[in-house]
């Protein structure tokens, strides 16, 4: 038997993010995947994520954001939504910052992997796969395939979006799977993208164009089950067409400079992220649609919050407390639910084909960009 005062079940980006945030408690975190990291090579990750401002200070916080190599991050100073009956949203930076920033995932993740390896109150357990979960009395517990019973105040699940923590410890949630598959892909651009994000609210999709340094872009489209499957079967030269006249062409010709993945998409909404002894993290929390670009952000702050309340209990409360637990459940609630409604709800409303629903969604993005107090709103909600 071992003992730790946290256990954490994951060791991805954001169950290793909120280890590093622990500061002052012992963390153990086990992680079912076996080898390191492979070394990277020069070329860019097909997954990336847009990292909100929020996020950047909690990944400098853990001394993560600056072992991440300058030139291969690309700010999003502007960015463009496009409808699709002519309606139009622009968002921009102030002068001096950047709406979001976008980062490979592979080297986020080793990045703060190297943030957690300097911290002595840290143990990453590689190749630890846990098959049990449960609450005691005073005890949460982890047990390994190899017999071994993890102990800690506090079991954290971060163990992604089919977390068997969630499903051991009977978490109520619904999942609704959206019958779409997102397609990603790299290409290289005959012309500047400026720094800007663009996205385009299309009938067979949601396509979002994210810069990468010089001129280069990776794309996510968000579109039907069959649709996706015809996408990523094209041949490349096919797909730098299709894809280039789906953005209208605004940055000239594309190369592809990648393979093509895809990935179907889900929600998952979890009744409440905690109970006595455990608490929920990241995607075993939440999952959204990616049309916002929101889903690890929310994780983040999943991490930055559960820290914080562990740091702020009295004297007398334990981690794993009802009282803990529920601070945090409380804090994260309005953020969550507002994001899975916004991103549900803007799924379901572009993919509606009816004319009237149509004319009306573009015309409240056409009346969105002419109110600067509006757009100041939705910007502040999208940089946490």
């Amino acid at each position: 038997m071992s003992g730790a005062r946290i256990v954490v079940a994951g060791g991805g980006p954001v169950g290793l993010a909120f280890a590093c945030a622990c500061d002052g408690l012992d963390v153990r975190v086990l992680e079912a995947s076996e080898a390191p990291r492979a070394a990277r090579s020069g070329d860019y990750d097909l997954r990336v994520y847009a990292i909100s401002p929020g996020s950047r200070d909690l990944l400098q916080a853990i001394g993560a954001w600056e072992r991440l190599d300058p030139a291969r991050i690309a700010p999003v100073r502007r960015m463009e939504v496009f409808g699709d009956a002519g309606g139009e949203l622009a968002f921009s930076a102030r002068a001096t910052s950047a709406l979001a920033w976008i980062v490979e995932a592979g080297r986020l993740a080793d990045a703060i992997e190297a943030a957690a390896a300097a911290r002595a109150r840290i143990a990453l357990a590689r190749g630890a796969e846990a098959i049990a979960f449960g609450v005691d009395a005073d005890t949460a517990w982890a047990r390994l395939d190899g017999g071994e019973r993890v102990e800690g105040d506090l079991l954290v699940g971060a163990d992604g979006p089919d977390s068997r923590v969630r499903s051991a410890l009977g978490f109520r949630f619904r999942e609704t799977p959206y019958g779409e598959a997102a397609v990603v892909a790299n290409f290289e651009t005959e012309r500047s993208h400026g720094e800007s994000a663009r996205q385009w609210f299309r009938a067979d999709g949601v396509l979002a164009w994210l810069p990468l340094p010089g001129n280069r872009i990776s794309i996510v489209w968000s579109t039907p089950t069959a649709h996706a499957g015809e996408l990523a079967a094209l041949e490349a030269r096919a797909l730098e067409r299709r894809v280039r006249e789906a953005g209208a062409a605004v940055l000239g010709d594309l190369k592809l400079i990648s393979s093509v993945a895809r990935f179907p998409l889900r929600s998952i909404r979890v009744a409440s992220p905690v109970m006595r002894g455990v608490a929920l993290i990241g995607d075993a929390a939440h999952t959204i649609h990616p049309l916002a670009g929101q889903g690890v952000n929310l994780g983040f702050q999943d991490a930055r919050v559960l820290a914080e309340v562990l740091a702020a209990r009295s004297a007398l409360e334990r981690a794993g407390d009802w009282s803990v637990v529920r601070r945090y459940a409380r804090a994260r609630a309005e953020e969550v639910t507002a994001m899975q409604l916004m991103t549900h709800g803007l799924d379901r409303l572009f993919s509606a084909p009816a004319e009237p629903i149509r004319r009306l969604r573009n015309a409240g993005m056409r009346l969105v960009d002419a109110q600067p107090w509006l757009k100041s709103i939705l910007g502040r909600r999208a940089m946490r």
